[in-house]
């Protein structure tokens, strides 16, 4: 929209507000807008809509929610860059048969993500042993790489572990008869190994149908993609519910190898993306099952518009007595610095605040109207009468309990605090001009409650720290949470929910018996063991996790030293 558009969009949070002054070079204006809150990486949370003056660079704009956004832009000097958000339910962007924990729509405006002409046709001939995968690894969460297995599958290995390879056919599978056993070493460089002829543990396989309403778009897993992952494609995954520590297999000369620890992977962030979106849904699985899963891209397309503009910026220079002085300046956009400092600003209708040692003044202006203010700060005190909801609710100014509703302030930025058990505390950014006499009303949010139910009852529901028996009810914060629930004879199930402030929300889950695997007992094995599970802790989007390996950097370098050899001792 034109700029004269954004006349009184700025909503103002003093402390978090960038300072934009002589000291920086260039400037541009972000306009945001669509969405209740927004926190901006390095800058601060601020209520939308706002216009923000901010110095040229990078920046990664975020929204909470049932399905998160986030875009990536850059504000050039004298551009004004405008993000538009639009709510959206998990439902309409990702179904499936997973566990979904959480969605994301990314908006990156220095990535493009390709649309292809078709599948890819990579002259694979099956088996086991003939994938390809040099360069699709990565160290984060933990050492890893994929292989192109098929034309359109492909197979994911984790160092330090053995893996089995399953064969229906020449096509590689999750089941089938077991070709063969592979200890594994992956990473950026690729993958290579060693055959076992028995082990203690063998690495347990899911399948995942990945499907998009956008045909030919590139897949992700964590930050990898190999050449096979183009939709519609199959992803083969190690499946691992728990710790296990040490595991022992034997070579085909009857070497034996330890591996101290195979850490817990049952948690996936898998993306499809296209133009500069990239849709991400962090996925859990349980072994040895097939998932189908679909991605609504042309939805997730339209949740984050950015465009761009020229703006004209002027400069405004503030003196104030005495000084120095705190400065916010608020109306056709915000900033926020102190006098001496040279502030810029699109053209457009502001009121300027300065105040210092419990003095203030304040001033109306225009722009490009006014170039310079000069501002004598007196010491006039400001009047600020809070009516809560409940009655009774706490409140704390600035750190300090107020148990009058009516107090003094000086003139300037106040922190409250609005609390009360059994509800969702309000924190508020209140700035007061000089004689000024305001009415604050504040209302807060009870906090969610969530019954579970399940078939059967008597199940173990965990929700990160807090246990109780089905069914039970818990009064939980808003945000997102992840049940889980466990009882024996049952397979364990995990549903992910989203609670906002206020909301009473029934969740029924059904468990299912467990089931008796049919597997290949290995020749002379040796036992393994196995800690307590660590409770999922909800989505995780991030691929910064540290490995657990702590042979990783000896396994990559072994990996190097024998990656030739490899050929020669897988079969087919």
């Amino acid at each position: 929209m034109k700029l004269k558009g954004l006349l009184l969009l700025g909503v103002l949070l003093f402390a978090l507000c960038p300072n934009v002054n002589a000291g920086n070079t260039a400037y541009g204006v972000m306009s945001i807008k669509g969405i209740k809150r927004v926190t901006i990486d390095g800058v601060g949370t601020f209520k939308a809509p706002v216009v923000l003056v901010l110095p040229t660079g990078n920046y990664t704009v975020r929204t909470e929610g049932a399905v998160k956004l986030e875009a990536r832009v850059f504000v050039n000097g004298s551009r004004l860059v405008e993000v538009e958000f639009e709510e959206a339910k998990l439902k309409d962007l990702v179904r499936g048969n997973t566990t979904i924990l959480g969605v994301k729509v990314t908006y990156n405006q220095w990535r493009a993500y390709p649309k292809l002409n078709g599948t890819p046709s990579l002259g694979l001939i099956g088996g086991c042993g003939g994938g390809v995968g040099p360069g699709y690894g990565t160290t984060k969460p933990y050492p890893m790489s994929l292989e192109d297995v098929d034309n359109n599958v492909a197979k994911l290995h984790l160092n330090n572990t053995i893996l089995p390879c399953y064969l229906k056919g020449r096509k590689q599978n999750i089941t089938g008869k077991l070709e063969y056993l592979f200890y594994t070493i992956a990473g950026p460089f690729g993958v290579s190994g060693v055959g076992l002829k028995n082990a203690s543990f063998v690495t347990p396989l899911s399948l995942v149908n990945v499907n998009a309403d956008v045909d030919y778009v590139v897949g992700y897993l964590f930050s990898m993609s190999a050449a096979s992952m183009v939709t519609p494609f199959k992803l083969i995954l190690p499946t691992i519910p728990e710790d296990f520590y040490n595991v022992t297999g034997v070579t085909e000369e009857g070497d034996v190898i330890r591996i101290e620890h195979v850490p817990k992977l049952d948690v996936y962030n898998l993306s499809v993306g296209v133009n500069h979106t990239l849709l991400t849904a962090v996925i859990q699985l349980k072994p040895r099952k097939r998932y189908s899963i679909t991605y609504s891209l042309k939805t997730a397309l339209n949740l984050i518009k950015v465009k761009e503009e020229s703006v004209k910026l002027y400069k405004l220079i503030v003196s104030t007595s005495p000084t120095p002085a705190e400065i916010v300046i608020n109306g056709s956009a915000v900033a926020h610095g102190h006098s001496g400092e040279v502030f810029y600003l699109p053209a457009g209708e502001y009121m300027i605040t300065a105040f210092t040692n419990e003095s203030g003044a304040i001033k109306r202006f225009r722009i490009p109207e006014v170039s310079t203010i000069n501002l004598t700060l007196k010491p006039h005190p400001a009047r600020l009468t809070l009516h809560t909801t409940p009655e009774d609710a706490l409140v704390v100014i600035d750190g300090r309990t107020v148990n009058n509703t009516s107090v003094t302030l000086s003139p300037g930025e106040h922190q409250i605090l609005v609390s009360a058990n059994g509800y969702v505390a309000e924190n508020l950014s209140v700035l007061l001009t000089p004689n000024e006499s305001r009415t604050l009303r504040v209302a807060l949010k009870r906090l969610p409650s969530l019954r579970i139910e399940t078939k059967p009852a008597g199940a173990l529901v965990r929700i990160k720290n807090t246990t109780c028996t089905s069914p039970c009810r818990l009064t939980l914060k808003p945000g997102s949470h992840t049940i889980e629930v466990s009882l024996n004879g049952y397979q364990n199930e995990i549903v992910s929910v989203y609670l906002n402030a206020g909301e009473s929300r029934n969740v029924s889950i059904t468990l299912e018996p467990v089931e008796t695997q049919k597997t290949r007992t290995p020749l002379n094995p040796v036992q393994s063991t196995t800690a307590p599970a660590t409770p999922t802790q909800g989505a995780n989007f991030s691929t910064d996790a540290s490995s657990e390996h702590s042979t990783a950097l000896k396994l990559l370098l072994l990996g190097l030293l024998i990656v030739g050899l490899i050929f020669a001792l897988k079969r087919r």
